[in-house]
């Protein structure tokens, strides 16, 4: 997608990457000496870098340095932010992530210890481990680092699962239903999508078969 979303920053429209009913997902390019104005985003949104560097704020004049695969939530903006300028020399790239809609957990009928699982539960990957970068009422977010040759074993993916990919990379899959066989290209820094759910009992698994490691964040949204 092209097309620019809402502005995230006064005079700053991010590229539509994906929206449904649960998300709007957008890419905001900040070019080196590039001041972002103040902010103007409503809340519910997790801020995702994927090409870092240095923000000055433009209220305190203080230096910050955000490396690639940083995440940062927020509410409603301070109205005391003035925003930020880029005093690199090289893009700052984010991906802001709006959730459109939430159901408390309280409001979810439970019907039952498993559907209760599925919908909140962390992501498994049986053969690598992944780092829990956040978690509140609307979202779990974790990292995964995927290394060349390396493959994630057997695991469902739950309801409402949105993936961005810091460091992109050729993925391949298989399941028990279908041999192993490579993506149709590989995925580019920056990409994201949404992921169907996927039951246990189909063997799904992807592997990293380039040549690279693969820097992968998943968020899954809570109903």
């Amino acid at each position: 997608m092209s097309a620019f979303g809402p502005a995230v920053y006064a005079g700053l429209h991010g590229t539509v990457q994906l929206d449904n009913e649960r998300v709007l997902v957008q890419k905001l390019v900040i070019p080196a000496g590039v001041s972002t104005g103040r902010p103007v985003h409503g809340g519910d949104q997790l801020q995702v870098f994927i090409r870092g560097g240095v923000f000055k704020s433009l209220s305190t004049g203080r230096e910050t340095l955000w490396k690639p695969g940083r995440v940062v939530w927020h509410d409603e903006p301070d109205p005391s932010d003035h925003g930020y300028i880029n005093t690199g020399a090289a893009p700052i790239e984010m991906i802001w992530v709006s959730v459109k809609s939430w159901i408390p957990i309280a409001a979810v009928p439970a019907v039952g210890a498993d559907q209760a699982t599925a919908k909140y539960a962390y992501l498994n990957y049986p053969l690598i481990p992944g780092e829990d970068l956040l978690e509140n009422e609307q979202v779990i977010v974790q990292r995964f680092l995927v290394d060349a040759g390396q493959w994630e074993g057997v695991h469902a993916h739950h309801p409402d699962m949105l993936y961005i990919h810091v460091k992109g990379g050729q993925w391949g899959a298989r399941s028990y239903a279908e041999p192993e066989h490579p993506y149709d290209h590989p995925a580019a820094d920056g990409e994201v999508g949404w992921m169907p759910t996927i039951d246990i009992s189909e063997g799904h698994e992807s592997g990293n078969i380039g040549s690279e490691p693969i820097d992968l964040i998943w968020v899954t949204l809570k109903r």
